[in-house]
């Protein structure tokens, strides 16, 4: 079995939601890098991020954030979520970990 932990970015933090209300979130770990690398050492090979700012505002909002757990981890990334639509053809030099799924052009900085 393979297990996929996601990495909720919320303010910069790595947060769960209650009941998805953005007012009601749980902070995990205030460094999502620190919390990339964990996932590591547990022996998880991927992760699937996820910016919530970004859901809300429609624009990424963690994109430092993003950043640093690619300059952190080895693991494989599944996803970014949050901002836009996906397009295979937008993966950017840095983000070349990233499979099969979403890279929003909205991220140039990445």
């Amino acid at each position: 079995m393979i297990l996929f932990p996601a990495i909720d970015l919320k303010d910069g933090q790595c947060v769960r939601l209650q009941k998805g209300e953005m007012d009601a979130a749980t902070v995990f770990n205030d460094d999502p890098a620190a919390q990339a690398r964990d996932f590591a050492a547990q022996g998880f090979e991927w992760l699937h991020l996820v910016d919530l700012n970004g859901a809300i505002e429609g624009r990424p909002v963690n994109a430092g954030a993003v950043e640093a757990i690619l300059a952190a981890s080895d693991s494989e990334l599944t996803g970014i979520d949050g901002v836009g639509e996906a397009r295979a053809a937008d993966i950017r030099e840095g983000l070349d970990r990233l499979r099969q799924v979403e890279v929003f052009d909205r991220y140039p900085q990445v």
